[in-house]
């Protein structure tokens, strides 16, 4: 569910306020930012925000905030396995890699080292599968 939300406000944005938008927009963009801190951007108190944010978009800010830093989280796992989790954490805004990995594992249901493996190996899979048709269509 949250996944279509941040699909339709990335790709239909429709809302009618403005501070919103800017919301989405910050948090995609810097998903570390606390909801204090973009609420300040959009010259708004966070119980204010919360409240448009909440009734315009049907989720909290928290929540959007949580997906769009997973997801950022789930890309960097999958498509950069030189870089150590602890770098990941940290970018993502977690000061310790036990927080990071905490929430990890209660947002995806699994550890970061585990999900990081599981995305390693279906890329290895799926170029094995390619090579070997590969190989059957040429002579």
């Amino acid at each position: 569910m949250i996944g279509e939300i941040i699909r339709r406000m990335v790709m239909e944005p429709s809302h009618s306020d403005f501070r919103i938008e800017k919301t989405t927009h910050l948090l995609h963009e810097n998903s570390s930012r606390t909801v204090a801190e973009v609420a300040g951007a959009c010259s708004l108190s966070t119980s204010r925000l919360s409240h448009l944010f909440k009734a315009e978009v049907g989720t909290t800010v928290g929540k959007f905030r949580r997906t769009c830093r997973f997801s950022k989280a789930k890309t960097m796992l999958a498509n950069t396995p030189e870089v150590a989790i602890k770098a990941i954490a940290y970018t993502l805004g977690y000061h310790h890699t036990s927080s990071f990995t905490r929430a990890f594992e209660h947002d995806v249901g699994e550890s970061p080292t585990d999900y990081r493996n599981h995305e390693l190996q279906k890329k290895w899979r799926a170029a094995v599968t390619a090579n070997k048709k590969h190989k059957r269509l040429t002579p």
